[in-house]
């Protein structure tokens, strides 16, 4: 089996975005330790609109100056190492901006599909530019922020322009619907990936694109109350190492902590507990591919030990990938 992780490279989004350093700069260093030990790949999605916006504002003040200096030289860093580093867009970095002080985060148009299509096209052309002057890396992989891809035929053109070629923000079993959130999995194929044309959720075999979607697992409400137990218990080991706050979709919590829900397979904090026993049943039903999300503000002391662990463990008996390897596979 082979074995994909990707992870999103962003702050936060509520009130609190939180520092750059604590959300990215230094749980990525741990990651980058963790690759550089095990001899794996990494492959990673930069939220292009902080990029943006973080060259834009810059000049405002020499702590952002140097904010953009440390996030450029870090991707770049991957980039050179042979991770991948590929497109990922939250869009409400176009209404958003930098006081002097501060991010001040305007989430009213969350999802690409809140723009018309011509800003769509736009946002792709200038975020696409944007990171492939960053790493010189070609782009060929997407991820949608917030896992808002649908309704897909919104952002079909802008993805083709870009030259991109697959997508992974497909989970199985996933379905959201709130003030900020759409998206809904509930009936995507039962493979490990798929090609498709106007539906990421219909498999075409004549499609453009190809669909990599994150593995993902139905999760009992205990496993949460674990979790906000040990959070209590010994913050310093299961806290997130990102400073900022999560926007939440309405109710989530509540709805997480009360009912079974599919959730994707993560590398964030205690999920990361998880790992083995996915991997171990993506094996027992000759599973080709098993995709892990994971965010470097969401990862805690803990969970880089337990990936550590993973990666240690299952390097001999499955090989970890990244998606440009996945590509060079399908056209070959």
């Amino acid at each position: 089996m082979k074995i994909l992780l990707s992870f999103d490279y962003e702050l936060y989004f509520g009130e609190s975005t939180g520092s750059q350093h604590k959300c990215m700069i230094r749980p990525t260093d741990e990651l980058i330790k963790i690759a550089e030990r095990h001899g794996i790949r990494l492959s990673v999605f930069a939220d292009c609109g902080y990029l943006v916006q973080l060259e834009k504002f810059k000049h405002l003040d020499r702590n952002l100056e140097d904010d953009y200096k440390t996030v450029t030289a870090q991707l770049k860093y991957l980039a050179v190492k042979g991770h991948d580093v590929q497109l990922h867009i939250h869009p409400h970095w176009e209404d958003s901006f930098y006081d002097g002080k501060k991010w001040v985060m305007n989430t009213g148009r969350y999802r690409l599909h809140q723009f018309n299509e011509a800003e769509v096209a736009d946002i792709f052309t200038r975020y696409s530019k944007a990171l492939v002057g960053i790493t010189g890396q070609q782009l060929h992989t997407f991820r949608a922020g917030g896992w808002c891809l649908q309704p897909f035929e919104k952002i079909k053109e802008a993805l083709k322009s870009a030259g991109i070629k697959a997508d992974s923000s497909v989970y199985r079993g996933g379905y959201v619907r709130s003030e900020h959130y759409y998206y809904d999995f509930r009936n995507c194929p039962q493979e490990d990936f798929w090609k498709f044309g106007e539906d990421p959720v219909v498999e075409d075999l004549n499609g453009r694109f190809i669909e990599y979607p994150i593995s993902s697992m139905k999760v009992s409400p205990l496993f949460y109350w674990q979790l906000y137990l040990l959070g209590r218990i010994n913050p310093l080991r299961h806290k997130p190492i990102g400073d900022g706050k999560p926007m939440m979709a309405k109710g989530y919590r509540k709805r997480i902590l009360s009912r079974y829900t599919w959730q994707p397979v993560s590398a964030d904090g205690y999920n990361a507990r998880l790992l083995e026993a996915q991997a171990e049943e993506g094996s027992a039903k000759n599973s080709r591919l098993m995709v892990v999300i994971g965010h470097p503000k969401a990862l805690s002391l803990y969970s880089i030990e337990m990936l550590d662990k993973f990666v240690s463990n299952n390097k001999g008996k499955h090989s970890f990938v990244t998606y440009s390897d996945l590509l060079r596979e399908d056209a070959g």
